[in-house]
């Protein structure tokens, strides 16, 4: 009796969700159970691969459902819309987590709008939803990828770097930049193949790589087995770390002063301005941009008071590209976020 009344709260909650998002104008989309385990790893990338629930079929590798979001793109991709998507779903996914295989997920996507009024739109439905079936307690937090990539852009750092950086924030809050460093050497430079007899690690002199090279190219061989093509790229990338070093440790002193960032919309966005040098037009505007999205949210009835800014509120800084969201109660509710890229990902031309 108790499972038969779990099903039909679950039911209850799933329509009354549904008709909030129907009176947002989103019409329901039906998505496969079953789908090409790529379209998954595209969106979501290695951090889901071990959690797919996968199996091959003639050849191809197929996977169930872990969300809905690849699932839309490509609908959105293969219908050859050009207007506005506005479509909800709700149903099950599938993913190995250790607990519960399988979840109930309710949401929507909302596909070929730009700006702040997309953003205000999405979060606004979701907490709209949220008072419709009684929970009340509930504050949106809010960051923003775009604005944080744009600021980083002052260190000068390679992609891989960033991605490293970004996606061990974490470790930053807990145990400080050394940790992070400590951690960057062992990657870069203590690599099998890059620790040679041969080549010394310490070379950073220009002359000095000359030195080496005119000498591999005296015994007309390579050294250790290595081309001179082997032996120089090895030589320019370690000369290329020792010089990203700097600029490593300022994006990493400044990652700490915007992680730390945490309140009230006015006093964040001060803090944040702060961050932001006067010549960085782009940032200006995207941080402009943000405090209309806060303006905007009171306008469809969600107070300030129920927003708290975190700009390095960490989703999954792989793929979005703009403005995050959670909502929170005493768990969390619902989050969400802008991913302009994935259509592009996925096989079209352009991002959307």
């Amino acid at each position: 009796m108790q499972q038969r009344r779990t099903f039909e709260q679950t039911n209850w909650l799933i329509r009354r969700l549904q008709a909030v998002m129907s009176s947002f104008g989103y019409a329901i989309l039906e998505t496969p159970i079953l789908d090409s385990a790529d379209l998954f790893l595209t969106r979501a990338g290695d951090q889901i691969i071990g959690r797919l629930f996968t199996f091959e079929r003639f050849g191809q590798q197929l996977a169930l459902r872990p969300e809905f979001t690849a699932a839309a793109a490509h609908a959105y991709l293969t219908s050859q819309r050009t207007s506005i998507a506005r479509w909800q779903f709700a149903g099950a996914t599938f993913e190995d987590d250790g607990g519960q295989f399988q979840k109930m997920s309710v949401g929507a996507e909302l596909i070929g709008m730009a700006g702040v009024s997309a953003d205000a739109e999405i979060m606004a439905m979701a907490a709209s939803g949220l008072d419709d079936v009684g929970i009340r307690d509930w504050r949106i937090v809010i960051g923003h990828v775009q604005l944080m990539r744009q600021l980083l852009k002052r260190y000068h750092l390679d992609a891989r770097t960033e991605r490293f950086l970004l996606n061990h924030l974490h470790t930053l809050k807990e145990y400080g930049k050394e940790r992070i460093l400590a951690e960057l050497d062992r990657l870069l430079l203590i690599r099998p193949e890059a620790a040679s007899a041969d080549v010394d690690l310490n070379v950073v002199n220009t002359q000095q790589m000359l030195d080496v090279l005119l000498d591999a190219t005296q015994h007309g061989t390579a050294m250790g087995g290595r081309t001179r093509d082997d032996i120089v790229r090895r030589l320019l990338q370690k000369r290329q770390r020792a010089a990203e070093r700097s600029e490593i440790v300022a994006a990493l002193d400044f990652l700490q002063l915007w992680s730390a960032i945490i309140g009230d919309a006015e006093s964040a966005f001060q803090q944040i301005e702060r961050l932001i040098e006067a010549a960085d037009a782009d940032a200006l505007q995207t941080l402009e941009q943000w405090r209309e999205t806060i303006r905007l949210l009171s306008v469809y009835g969600i107070p300030v008071e129920r927003t708290l800014i975190q700009p390095g509120l960490a989703r999954n800084w792989d793929y979005y590209t703009g403005l995050v969201f959670e909502i929170h109660g005493d768990v969390l509710l619902a989050g969400g976020g802008r991913y302009d890229e994935l259509t592009r990902l996925i096989g079209g031309e352009h991002e959307t």
